[in-house]
């Protein structure tokens, strides 16, 4: 009888002890990261940015925290699989940075709350009822690029005295979930004076094409437009650009730093940063519906000196007294 009782008792105590190691395991926190390039020198500047604000908050991958990435490489057809598969995965939060993204996430699942950091204007595109109650499962960071086109349009106007015709590079995979800011593009080269000529490249392959006919076309300068493929190829753009003696602006500062001439937008690291801290805050509890949607806060305005000087530019003073990064 006595043995029973010593059995029992030490069952009872290794019972215990079993359940206290069990609830001393912290629970892994899952996060579904939607991406269109792994490794890029754009996504590995807001990949830096995403990270770190997730530390801030106490979030650190393989602590207490799992990432599951899912890259389309460049494929933005493989968006919608991409976010079933994160939902059947059971994660907690899906981050979904551009609209095409976020479109497949919204399709993929209502019930997830998503996190966004580039997506031009939410509102207009239903994805929150106002920036300040968003009421719905989404929330993040808007870039406000909508307003920024009219001025990159107008800093051409500056450092071309005279410009009229100005290529626009676009992707048409993404131009139907895009089309907020080709309405501004449309918008602000009326109100400028402006001529726009639409190139495609929706592949790395026919961007020499996109840009020998902008120059066939009579282009004076190209822009970049967000939902196209060159965050990733930046390079790319910036030596097509010297080929056909074409200055290009951009909205990211990598451009500039890849051979472009200049770049204005907001400070994207930093942008992935703020959505990091979104995300944790809907892991610690917080529903998205009542999170406002933060604006961006800090921008970048860069000139590449270097380039500007090969294609026989003179940059004004008035450009460079505006400059916070300059390019020699």
């Amino acid at each position: 009888m006595k043995n029973r009782r010593d059995f029992l008792v030490l069952l009872g105590a290794g019972a215990l002890s079993s359940a206290r190691l069990v609830f001393a395991q912290p629970r892994m926190a899952r996060v579904g990261w939607m991406m269109t390039q792994a490794y890029s020198p754009y996504g590995e500047m807001t990949a830096r940015g995403f990270i770190k604000g997730l530390a801030e908050h106490g979030y650190v991958e393989g602590k207490n925290l799992v990432l599951e990435r899912r890259s389309s490489e460049g494929d933005i057809k493989r968006f919608p699989a991409m976010a079933r598969e994160l939902v059947q995965a059971g994660v907690d939060v899906i981050f979904a940075p551009a609209k095409p993204m976020a479109d497949a996430a919204w399709y993929a699942s209502r019930e997830i709350p998503t996190v966004i950091a580039t997506v031009t204007d939410p509102v207009t595109v239903q994805y929150a009822k106002s920036l300040a109650r968003p009421g719905l499962h989404i929330t993040g960071v808007t870039t406000a690029n909508a307003e920024l086109i009219g001025k990159r349009l107008e800093l051409l106007k500056d450092l071309l005295p005279g410009i009229k015709r100005v290529a626009v590079l676009l992707d048409d995979d993404a131009l139907r979930s895009c089309r907020e800011e080709m309405n501004q593009v449309d918008a602000a080269s009326r109100h400028l004076g402006l001529t726009i000529i639409r190139v495609s490249a929706s592949r790395r392959e026919e961007l020499d094409a996109a840009f020998a006919r902008a120059a066939s076309m009579k282009a004076q300068a190209l822009m970049t437009v967000p939902m196209t493929t060159n965050h990733d190829i930046a390079h790319l753009v910036a030596d097509l650009g010297a080929k056909q003696r074409l200055p290009v602006i951009h909205d990211v500062s990598n451009v500039t730093e890849n051979g472009g001439l200049i770049s204005y937008g907001p400070d994207f690291e930093d942008i992935f940063r703020r959505a990091g801290h979104y995300v944790a805050r809907i892991l610690k509890g917080e529903k998205p519906a009542g999170m406002a949607i933060e604006e961006p806060r800090q921008f970048v305005f860069s000139v590449n000196l270097g380039v500007a000087k090969k294609l026989g530019i003179t940059v004004p003073p008035a450009i460079m007294v505006r400059a916070n990064k300059v390019i020699e």
